[in-house]
């Protein structure tokens, strides 16, 4: 991410906490931003933080909810939160929580993707991301529809952060491979059998053709991400 190496290049960031870190996915991304910085990783799935410390063993990793991060106020440099805000149950509790451990002048760093504005190889993306977050909920796991970019902008102020910078950001162009998107539909298969004995089962099995026909039309592109930069105030 180009525009986040520039914003940052004159600013001293010595360390960073990585909110909702999962298999650490994003802190590839912080160590290009801050080479100098010591990393730190939270996620409430101990599994994933596992295979979060092999990937970056000189990283530190703990189980913790973003809601409730043991760290002392005024803590670090920056904080982050990828590709998490619509798996919380409460976005502003973790968002102040973030700018609470984050010194005055220090930086929040949000990057989230968004359901509008996509084309029909994301729409697809959409379609998959919102059919398994229904699922999630049936097995009561915090799962939100994605946000609209309009909203995750509204919510970074809504918490009181200074937008410094935000931009849009595309990961990977799309793909028609077919065993990537066999795949696909595997995956789409393999979750509609964790509520196979709720009601809502056949309902659910049913909206997988029309999945699978976009998918074999259009292909598969993650949606775009919103990356926004705000201060610490």
């Amino acid at each position: 991410m180009k525009q986040l190496t520039d914003f940052f290049e004159d600013k001293e960031v010595n360390s960073v906490l990585d909110v909702g870190t999962g298999p650490g996915n994003f802190i590839g991304v912080l160590e290009k931003v801050f080479p100098a910085a010591e990393m730190y990783g939270v996620d409430p799935d101990e599994e994933a933080l596992k295979e979060a410390t092999q990937k970056y063993p000189s990283a530190h990793f703990s189980v913790m909810k973003g809601e409730t991060l043991a760290f002392e106020n005024e803590h670090f440099d920056a904080a982050s939160i990828s590709m998490a805000l619509h798996h919380l149950s409460d976005v502003q509790a973790t968002l102040k929580e973030m700018q609470r451990v984050v010194k005055p002048g220090g930086w929040i760093i949000i990057n989230e993707l968004f359901s509008d504005h996509l084309n029909p190889a994301q729409e697809v993306h959409k379609a998959m991301h919102h059919f398994r977050s229904k699922i999630d909920r049936l097995n009561g796991i915090c799962h939100n529809n994605s946000f609209q970019k309009n909203e995750i902008l509204e919510m970074a102020e809504t918490s009181g952060l200074k937008i410094c910078l935000h931009f849009d950001y595309n990961s990977k162009a799309a793909t028609t491979d077919a065993t990537d998107i066999e795949e696909r539909k595997k995956k789409l298969h393999e979750a509609v059998e964790t509520i196979k004995d709720k009601p809502q089962y056949l309902t659910f099995k049913e909206e997988i053709p029309e999945i699978e026909a976009a998918l074999g039309q259009f292909g598969f592109e993650m949606a775009t991400c919103l990356v926004v930069v705000g201060e610490v105030q």
